[in-house]
């Protein structure tokens, strides 16, 4: 049953999210677009919000000293995490910054050499773009005022339409979570490994701040990271090698075939250890096997001659369809609930209760296809065919919902799942030429939102309901919450990333010009070099689909199966599992002697020191970061 509500979110829980944004923003602005170094929203875990809710909580407690009662409680501040976390997750390194890169590219590094101003520019929508030669030009060379200048004025249009758009698909997936919420948080139970740490820092008996073992992992952890900071700045000074390339199991396979096995780097970045102990068992085992699979892949190919095919061994068609293949399996187990909730939509008798959801079920379907018709018609007016934007953004959504239960099942560390996009699945399907260069045209423009899978607001979202149900919040004024707080900071971004970046320059933001550079590529390659349908891709995409329902089904009928179709998907595609398999092994062996000798007592004994290990590292690399814009320069990083 669901717990009964407690404490109700305040108008000033609100108003204390909205004030941390345009702070949250300015820092991202610097570290992670201008400088390309410290990527505090990166990570599932964003370090930016568990240092804001560290300090929370102290001021929260010392609050509490002096007043009658602390000033926010436990649903408070998971609310104020939740609305920081889903807003900066579509605002940061991964989404609005790359959008930052995509709108002004295609005209200032337009050269008669690539010949982009008769090959595509004609079919770029102007609502969403920046053409203004000046604007463009000192958007890249820097040292001037967006304000003072006027540039100001050639943003505004952009702005309102990105801006438009984002609100729309943000609304649509809280739509989808407010559907998945019962049958993912209270009928399957699943782990959310990722919010355990917020669940503990901010639980009113406070035990957390007063465990022991809690302080030892953080003092381990923020040791090694202010010792590595100290010498980031004086070399001569010992480190802690936690993340030294040296540390390679690939150096002992140089000949051929075994050199295709590639890197096989051990790192031991403390933040990692920690959140991979925190990761169900039977999960890491299943995400540190398809890493050493996917090598595999690549020694038979070189023994069977099969690295010679293009793209071989496929793993964004793998990870692509393995996805596809996680999201329908999912609706499957849920068949019976989410019939359910047809019933309701229609008026139909129903046994669901859906009077203490976020909204009831008739509403988010209904706000779900209303929204659907608005891309439609929206995407359309720019250029867009009818009948591929549900296409495009149906494929968006399933990739949404597997990412979604890859983080409330298995909560890895980090999940840049590369080449896994809607673009990869049309591709194939239809090839360029059935697709057409206006389509083509928006694939490019929209690949900022699908290019890494690295930051997406819709786990937060999810695990914020999951939080509401764990302190008996009102997930209502939540969802009302987290819309607000993102158009507050879409519209912020507007202004203060221009800003930063007028004055820097976005020449010296890499990821950035990686990101407009990816996608002005990408439309070029696809209408220079025309694509008839990729048969052996879509196979591989409808092969891997299938495995991946298979791995679910016999996961539903024999509980011994090991295997895990997320495992698959992180194994396969993950662009940062080579960082962190070796602590996935080692976490998972620790677990395992653990659990066997000691018993599901001694490992909730030993759960603190691993969450303080997570803590320190974040607290004391922050530090680090808020330095650097201190100085004006990179330093030490916790992760990158």
């Amino acid at each position: 049953m669901k717990q009964v509500e407690t404490s109700r979110l305040s108008i000033k829980a609100i108003l204390f999210g909205l004030l941390l944004m345009p702070l949250c923003l300015y820092l991202v602005a610097l570290e992670e677009m201008i400088w390309h170094s410290l990527h505090w929203t990166s990570m599932s875990l964003p370090q930016l919000s568990i240092f804001f809710l560290f300090f929370l909580v102290l001021i929260n407690k010392a609050g509490g000293r002096f007043m009658s009662q602390e000033p926010f409680s436990q649903a408070e501040m998971l609310m104020i995490y939740t609305t920081v976390s889903a807003t900066t997750a579509v605002t940061a390194h991964d989404n609005m910054v790359c959008m930052m890169g995509v709108i002004p590219h295609a005209y200032f590094y337009a050269t008669p050499a690539n010949d982009w101003a008769n090959l595509f520019h004609r079919f770029l929508p102007d609502v969403l773009l920046v053409r203004d030669p000046d604007a463009v030009e000192y958007f890249y060379k820097g040292e001037s005022a967006f304000w003072a200048t006027g540039f100001y004025r050639f943003w505004i249009r952009p702005a309102i339409a990105w801006s438009f758009l984002i609100s729309v698909l943000f609304f649509m997936l809280i739509c989808i979570n407010v559907i998945l919420r019962k049958q993912w948080v209270e009928n399957e139970r699943l782990a959310y490994p990722i919010i355990q740490i917020p669940m503990e820092m901010t639980s009113p008996s406070q035990g957390f701040f007063r465990n022991r073992l809690m302080w030892i992992g953080f003092g381990v952890a923020g040791i090694i990271s202010l010792v590595n900071g100290i010498s980031f700045i004086y070399p001569k000074i010992p480190h802690f090698p936690i993340k030294e390339p040296t540390y390679n199991l690939g150096v002992l396979f140089t000949e051929e075939p075994w050199n295709a096995i590639g890197a096989l780097p051990m790192r031991f970045y403390p933040f990692l250890i920690g959140l991979s102990f925190l990761i169900p068992l039977d999960l890491t085992f299943s995400t540190w096997f398809f890493f050493l699979f996917r090598k595999m892949e690549r020694l038979l190919g070189a023994m069977m001659g099969w690295n010679t095919f293009p793209r071989y061994p496929f793993f964004g068609e793998q990870a692509t369809g393995a996805m596809i293949g996680l999201c329908v399996m999912t609706l499957y187990m849920g068949r019976r609930y989410f019939w359910e909730v047809f019933k309701k939509v229609i008026n139909l008798k129903s046994e669901l209760d859906d009077s203490d959801e976020p909204m009831r079920y008739r509403t988010a379907v209904l706000s779900f296809i209303g929204g659907m018709i608005a891309l439609i018609f929206y995407c359309n007016s720019l250029g867009m065919s009818r009948w591929l934007v549900p296409t495009f953004f149906g494929l968006y959504f399933m990739i949404a919902i597997a990412l979604t239960r890859i983080r409330a099942e298995l909560g890895p560390p980090l999940h840049a799942i590369v080449l896994v996009n809607p673009q990869v699945v049309l591709i194939s399907a239809f090839g360029t030429r059935t697709i057409g260069a206006p389509n083509l045209t928006m694939f490019s423009l929209f690949y900022w939102f699908n290019r890494l899978n690295r930051s997406h607001p819709m786990p937060h979202q999810l695990e914020g309901f999951k939080s509401a149900e764990g302190t008996g919040a009102s997930t209502h004024r939540l969802t009302w919450a987290m819309m607000l707080t993102l158009i507050a900071g879409v519209l912020l971004a507007f202004w203060i990333f221009p800003v930063v970046l007028y004055r820097y320059g976005a020449s010296t933001a890499g990821e950035l010009l990686a990101a407009g550079t990816q996608a002005c590529n990408s439309l070029s390659g696809w209408l220079l070099n025309p694509k008839s349908p990729d048969t052996l891709g879509a196979g591989i995409i409808g092969g891997s689909a299938v495995f991946s329902i298979v791995m679910g089904w016999m996961r539903m009928r024999f509980i011994w199966f090991p295997f895990h179709p997320a495992g698959y998907i992180l194994g396969i595609s993950s662009g940062t599992i080579d960082v962190y398999w070796f602590a996935l092994f080692v976490c998972w062996a620790m677990k395992l002697l653990i659990l066997k000798h000691g018993g599901a007592t001694a490992y909730r004994k030993v759960v603190p020191f691993f969450m303080g290990l997570v803590v320190g590292d974040f607290i004391v690399g922050t530090y680090w970061g808020l330095m650097s814009i201190i100085f004006k320069t990179p330093l030490y990083t916790t992760w990158f």
